[in-house]
C-alpha cells in the first residue's frame, strides 16, 4: 500500500477519495483481487494439521522468524497489536480512552518506539478513543481508515491528529494489501463501496497469513459484512480469529464461522460490559466449529506467537 499525500486536512481528503471512488465505478464494488498462559499448568502449544500448510514462499523469513499478535485487554473494546517477522509493526485499533495510558505502557513494555501502520477498523470510540494518546506517544508512519465519517469529537480530534503527526492516510478496501515487510501476507478483506449504513458493517476486516499460520481481525463486522466477505471470494479460512464485535449475537454465524474454521478464537470484551458480550449464542457457536476460546475479560492480555507452523498461545491471567 502506498503512503502519498495531499494537501488539506485528512478528513476532507478522505471524503473525497470516497466520492471519487464511487463517481469512478459508477456503483461498483472494488473487486475482489509475567506470566506465560496457564491454563492447566502447561503451556498450550497447538500443532497444525498438515492439510492448512501452505508452500513457503522464497522471500519468506527463515530460521527463527515469529510472527506474534497481541490482543491487548483494553476493557471493553478493541486493540490488537501485530508484530511482524521483518520487525515492523501494526496497531489495528486502540480500544477506549479510558484506558489508553495502559495502551500505551503496553506498546512501550513490548519495545515499541514507533508504528508502522495504525488500522482505525472503524470510528467507535471503542476502537480510535485510545488512538488519540497513541498518536501523541509514538512517530505513525501510516494510518488506514475505513473512511466512514463519524461526527464526533473524538473522531474528529483523531482525524486532526493524523495530519499534525505528518502521517500518511489510506483508506482500507478489500483487495488492498499491507506491506509489513517479507513473509508476512496482509490483505484486506472488507469494506468495499458503496459502504454499508451500518458503521459496524465498514469495519475494515484483515487477514494475515505467515507461512502456514492465518490470522482474521474482524473488527465489529456483524452479519451483512459476513456475508459480503463471503460474496467476494476472498479467502477467510483462519486458524486465529479476532472475534466480530466482542462476540455479539449480531455476528459470528454459523455460516460464517464454518468457513473461517478457526482453532482459536479470541474475544476483546470488558468484564461485566452492560451489553451483554459475549453472547451465550456467539460463544455456542465457537465451540461448535471447534474453536479453543480466550477472551480478555477473563484470560487478560492474549498473546498468540507462531513460526508459521505451530501456534504458542500466553495470557496474562
Amino acid at each position: 500500500m502506498n503512503a502519498s499525500r495531499s494537501a488539506g486536512p485528512v478528513w476532507r481528503r478522505a471524503l473525497m477519495r470516497r466520492k471519487r471512488r464511487l463517481t469512478a465505478g459508477a456503483g461498483r464494488e472494488r473487486s475482489a483481487g509475567a506470566r506465560r498462559v496457564l491454563l492447566t499448568g502447561v503451556l498450550v502449544v497447538f500443532a497444525l494439521a498438515a492439510a492448512r500448510a501452505w508452500a513457503g514462499a522464497a522471500d519468506q523469513p527463515r530460521g527463527d522468524a515469529r510472527l506474534t499478535v497481541h490482543f491487548i485487554d483494553v476493557g471493553q473494546g478493541d486493540a490488537v497489536l501485530v508484530q511482524a517477522p521483518s520487525g515492523k509493526r501494526m496497531l489495528v485499533d486502540g480500544g477506549p480512552a479510558e484506558t489508553s495510558d495502559r495502551l500505551v505502557s503496553y506498546l512501550k513494555r513490548h519495545g515499541v518506539s514507533s508504528v508502522d501502520v495504525v488500522v482505525a477498523t472503524h470510528p467507535h470510540a471503542d476502537h480510535i478513543g485510545g488512538l488519540l494518546e497513541v498518536l501523541k506517544a509514538f512517530s505513525v508512519g501510516l494510518v488506514v481508515d475505513s473512511g466512514k465519517i463519524h461526527t464526533t469529537t473524538t473522531y474528529e480530534r483523531f482525524l486532526t491528529l493524523v495530519d499534525q503527526k505528518g502521517a500518511s492516510f489510506r483508506l482500507g478496501r478489500a483487495g488492498d494489501v499491507i506491506d509489513l515487510g517479507p513473509g508476512l501476507d496482509v490483505t484486506i478483506l472488507h469494506p468495499s463501496e458503496p459502504l454499508a449504513e451500518s458503521m459496524n458493517d465498514c469495519s475494515i476486516v484483515l487477514r494475515l497469513r505467515f507461512r502456514g499460520v492465518s490470522f482474521l481481525l474482524m473488527g465489529d463486522a456483524e452479519r451483512e459484512a459476513e456475508d459480503a466477505i463471503l460474496r467476494s471470494g476472498l479467502e477467510v479460512r483462519a486458524d486465529v480469529l479476532k472475534v466480530a464485535h466482542h462476540g455479539s449475537s449480531s455476528s459470528s454465524s454459523p455460516r460464517f464461522l464454518k468457513a473461517v474454521s478457526p482453532a482459536i478464537a479470541v474475544v476483546l470484551v470488558g468484564a461485566g460490559n452492560p451489553f451483554g458480550h459475549p453472547h451465550q449464542a456467539t460463544l455456542r457457536n465457537l465451540v461448535a466449529c471447534g474453536s479453543r476460546v480466550f477472551r480478555t475479560d477473563i484470560h487478560g492480555d492474549v498473546v498468540v506467537g507462531t513460526d508459521g507452523s505451530a501456534i504458542r498461545v500466553e495470557t496474562g491471567r
